[in-house]
């Protein structure tokens, strides 16, 4: 029997009381067939790849899309104003996206106890010390937000189900009918995001239109469902968060693991989610439903034991398992939507629901024949969602209390708690992975900064997000490094600190503390991956410079600079990109420089910037005050190459994906071209899919099919640039015939992947990176390198021969393939053995989760030089 922390007995009881009123509830029945609104194929329509998908023979038949919103408007209109919904955005696809807010203000007592709830959010940030203090002096009358979001994996329904059960419930009830209803009206702020993923609910496929998982895209932020709906987040700072998520057997509830982010108040979460998970438990028990508590329950190894024995290792280390060994369940990532959650609020977890499968899914009262299993699994959520209600309202005070006390810790900068914090069982070092904080971050502008347009951009990223950042007011010296007036501050005193460091510190190595993840990368940085560069001030060192906070983010300033025959922007951010090919699409001519060069100033600038014509100057300087980029004068022009049109890419890939978006996200024509045996491209009958286009982004391996092969080598032979990733992107090339002498190892499993240091070689001098500095970061997932390269290339990227890993998960030492990484390339140019087309190959893959934007401008470079 796994250890158990049973806190707060009593509200346990109460929990128990209350289940058979939420098992036998009748409430939520409308949510059922005949749908209302216009029927589209939902869960029948065609999937990227042509298939057709199909919900499994048995399931429960979930609400489709197209029913969510006539479906809230008819529970809006009979809720008498408790309940009100609106749409937050638009899918990539472009469906609604549905925000419920359950806020009864019917009494004197609810409008009393939400006033107290505003007072208190309007200091929490900033003066979180006054909020405690407002808490307190209210007693108990005041309301809790707390959240619930469904449907973030497009395969996984019957959450959304449940979801729209508990809204009807609460919405519809009459008051004094539901000693439960009463409760969450009168004590809480119910915030729902009732589909997080419309595409993939309606396709029945994980991801969203753009092949996204929704589900690591909570740091990044790049998808618009992300966008629509992180911001509910930052409006309300619920105290907990359930994310509905599906199949487990039994059940599983988020305790999570090791490793844990150091940026979450362990302490503080820890106390109470497992507290809250015991009455989820006592809940789910009391209905004939098991839960799985991973760091409760695991294996070291992620196994759950056998009469108290790990065995899945051979009985090597059979006494390993429960919170000081279990791994493979972890909240390292802040790219989840509950660890996002965490970094914000206080508690959330992911619910992973029981599948159709055995007796782990079935309740009681149903019957072995169909729909036992889906009924479960909408019971099990439907279970947890009101046992947390329960357990969170009636420990608000406290719960609330504990949250602001995370926020004061920050702003007064607080130490980090100790291993002695932690509560025992979970009180020693292998679950205590905070660390402190460094005294500030900072972001220049002006001569260090490789681009002020990425520099505001990173700042609006966080300010969006609830992190407090301030301005230089004027010049101050640090450390050798100038930060001009405009400069940006993050100090690390405010509430949000652990969000910050996440964002914008490099990261930690873990390699020595696990031995697996649960899902790469293992790392992730704002301040190391994003377009501009950060500087760490460590705390104790004198910094005090003069700054005033930022209220709003403001715009990076851009222009065209000096005269000469032409002007030229180097492509050093995303940003230039997108510039650059508005301009190319608006008509300006355009030309890439093979060599550094001069500018009319004396600067020096890379091989890779575009030059346009001196004629086209009024172009350049609107296109350049509205994005924030520069344009600089040149006289003596380089030599150089017509640049015709924005490069046009085939990615080879069945479907949109995260490369496609990438690209499509900065400027250039994109479009995927599957290579299987019964694509278009394999069709000897039908058109040729690669007509048009001048280039091929690849990460996979040189197709089967006789016809899409042919194809492929004609393409190459008439020019046709090749851009690669990873060792499928190199194995391509020699199984095409298309170059000897290229390989690369990868060190994949167990989710290895992190932040790399790699070497710019010649730097300026170089057509692919000529942008970047000596050294700089990416990212690798999983870990890959040239072990050799066609003596012909040149080599523009090398890891270091030392110190190359910079943070997440890559056992080196010890392992003989990964000690050929040391020095070895990881980006190289060339062209094919025929001489016919030019190639570049990139170990990594820098359009890498629409993440690593540092890396999206030698993308870019290397379509416009392949374009030949």
């Amino acid at each position: 029997m796994s250890p158990r922390r049973l806190t707060l007995w009593l509200w346990l009881v109460a929990v128990l009381l209350a289940v058979p009123a939420l098992a036998t509830s009748t409430a939520g029945a409308a949510i059922e067939p005949p749908w209302c609104g216009t029927p589209i194929p939902d869960g029948t329509a065609a999937l990227p790849d042509g298939s057709s998908p199909t919900h499994p023979v048995g399931s429960y038949p979930h609400i489709p899309w197209y029913a969510i919103g006539c479906t809230l408007d008819r529970i809006q209109s009979q809720s008498n104003g408790r309940m009100t919904y609106r749409v937050t955005g638009q899918s990539a696809n472009g469906f609604d996206l549905y925000a419920v807010t359950i806020n009864a203000l019917d009494t004197k007592t609810q409008r009393r106890d939400f006033a107290t709830w505003e007072k208190i959010r309007k200091f929490s940030l900033d003066h979180p010390a006054n909020a405690q203090k407002t808490l307190e002096n209210a007693g108990g009358s005041v309301k809790i937000p707390l959240m619930i979001s469904a449907g973030i994996h497009g395969n996984e329904s019957e959450g959304i189900d449940a979801t729209l059960m508990l809204i009807e419930r609460l919405a519809t009830t009459p008051y004094g009918a539901d000693p439960f209803v009463d409760n969450v009206l009168n004590h809480s702020i119910l915030i729902v995001n009732v589909i997080q993923n419309p595409d993939g609910h309606i396709l029945n496929q994980r991801a969203n239109g753009n092949n996204f998982d929704l589900n690591r895209d909570w740091l990044t932020q790049s998808q618009p469902e992300t966008k629509a709906t992180f911001p509910l987040i930052q409006e309300w700072l619920p105290a907990d968060l359930l994310d509905q998520h599906g199949y487990v057997t039994p059940t599983l509830i988020e305790a999570t693991t090791k490793p844990h982010n150091p940026g979450i108040e362990y302490d503080m979460w820890l106390k109470w989610n497992q507290g809250r998970i015991d009455a989820n438990e006592a809940a789910m028990n009391a209905i004939g439903l098991a839960v799985t508590r991973p760091i409760n329950d695991w294996c070291w190894d992620g196994d759950i034991p056998v009469n108290g024995i790990c065995t899945g290792d051979g009985s090597s280390r059979p006494n390993d398992w429960g919170p000081r060994w279990a791994e493979s369940w972890d909240d390292w990532g802040p790219f989840y939507t509950p660890m996002y959650s965490q970094l914000v609020g206080l508690n959330g977890s992911t619910v992973e629901m029981c599948n159709s499968t055995g007796t782990g899914c079935s309740v009681p009262g149903t019957t072995i024949a169909f729909p036992r299993g889906r009924i479960g699994a909408r019971t099990a959520q439907y279970t947890t969602a009101t046992s947390t209600l329960t357990y969170d309202i009636a420990n608000r005070v406290d719960l609330m209390h504990d949250q602001l006390e995370v926020y004061r810790r920050g702003v007064t900068d607080a130490a980090r708690p100790t291993t002695a914090d932690l509560p025992p069982g979970f009180d020693n070092e292998e679950n205590n992975w905070m660390h402190e904080y460094p005294q500030a971050y900072v972001i220049p502008v002006g001569g260090t900064q490789r681009s002020d347009a990425e520099a505001h951009r990173l700042v609006r990223w966080l300010m969006e997000n609830g992190i407090r950042v301030r301005a230089v007011a004027a010049p101050y010296l640090y450390d050798g490094t100038r930060l001009e007036t405009g400069s940006f501050v993050v100090f690390m005193d405010q509430a949000l600190r652990g969000l910050a460091d996440t964002a914008l510190g490099p990261g930690v190595d873990v390699t020595s503390r696990i031995s697996i993840l649960y899902a790469p990368p293992g790392a992730w940085s704002h301040g190391s991956l994003w377009g501009a560069d950060v500087l760490t001030v460590p705390d104790g060192v004198r910094f005090k410079p003069e700054t005033e906070r930022l209220t709003a983010a403001p715009q990076a300033r851009g222009g065209v600079v000096g005269s000469g025959s032409a002007f030229a922007l180097a492509l050093n951010s995303p940003t230039a990109v997108r510039t650059m090919n508005a301009l190319l699409a608006g008509g300006t001519a355009a030309e890439f420089a093979t060599v550094s060069f001069a500018n009319s100033s004396g600067t020096q600038m890379p091989a890779g910037s575009v030059l346009f014509p001196a004629s086209a100057q009024a172009a350049l300087q609107s296109a350049a005050t509205a994005a924030g980029v520069w344009f600089y004068g040149v006289s003596a022009l380089p030599a150089r190459e017509p640049i015709n049109r924005s490069p046009r890419i085939a990615v080879l890939t069945p479907a949109v994906n995260q490369d496609v978006w990438v690209l499509r996200n900065l400027g250039f024509t994109a479009n995927p071209i599957a290579t299987g045996g019964t694509s278009a491209l394999n069709n000897p009958a039908g058109a040729n899919p690669l007509d048009g286009y001048d280039a091929v982004f690849n990460t996979a391996g040189w197709p089967g099919g006789a016809t899409a092969q042919a194809r492929l080598t004609a393409f190459f032979a008439g020019g046709g640039g090749y851009m690669g990733a990873g060792a499928n992107g190199a194995a391509f090339l020699t199984s095409a015939g298309q170059i000897g002498g290229l390989a690369a190892a990868t060190r994949g499993g167990n989710g290895r992947s992190g932040i790399v240091y790699w070497d710019n070689q010649a730097a300026a001098n170089r057509l692919i990176t000529g942008a970047y500095p000596d050294r700089d970061t990416a990212i690798m997932d999983p870990p890959t390198w040239f072990t050799s390269t066609p003596t012909a290339w040149t080599i523009d990227g090398r890891l270091p021969a030392m110190s190359f890993f910079v943070a997440g998960l890559w056992p080196i030492a010890g392992d003989a393939q990964s000690a050929t990484a040391a020095n070895a390339p990881v980006i190289a140019h060339g062209v094919n053995t025929a001489g016919s087309a030019r190639m570049v190959t990139f170990a990594m893959n820098p359009l890498y989760r629409a993440d690593p934007e540092r890396e999206w401008p030698m993308i870019s470079s290397a379509a416009l030089w392949v374009d030949q």
